[in-house]
């Protein structure tokens, strides 16, 4: 019997932490197919290698971050009104990302999935 599509994996480690539970509890309901994972910014990269999330949004995007994760999102970094969005590799900015935005770039990443 063959398995279902997979789901599309979603690991968040952005500060402040009330934030990312919010964010992760937004995508749980309008994204049920997701499976979302938070942690500590301090832990990214273990749960990286442990969690291998198709997208990571973040507070500081490593360099774990870039090199291992397909889509990614970096949140107000430095606090800033922007955030980068990478997919693929290629990169663009958001001013004051609104959670309609992170939405589109979770659909993204599960596009891509979806082709893989």
């Amino acid at each position: 019997m063959g398995e279902g599509p997979k789901r599309t994996r979603l690991l968040m480690a952005n500060e402040p932490r009330a934030y990312r539970e919010v964010i992760a509890e937004a995508v749980r309901d309008l994204r049920p197919d997701v499976e979302i994972m938070t942690v500590e910014p301090v832990e990214i990269d273990d749960s990286i290698a442990g969690f291998r999330p198709d997208m990571v949004i973040c507070s500081v995007a490593t360099e774990t971050v870039k090199k291992s994760v397909l889509v990614w999102v970096e949140l107000y970094p430095e606090f800033s009104q922007q955030s980068v969005i990478s997919v693929k590799g290629e990169t663009s900015q958001v001013e004051e990302i609104q959670l309609a935005d992170l939405l589109a770039v979770v659909d993204r990443a599960r596009q891509l999935l979806e082709r893989s």
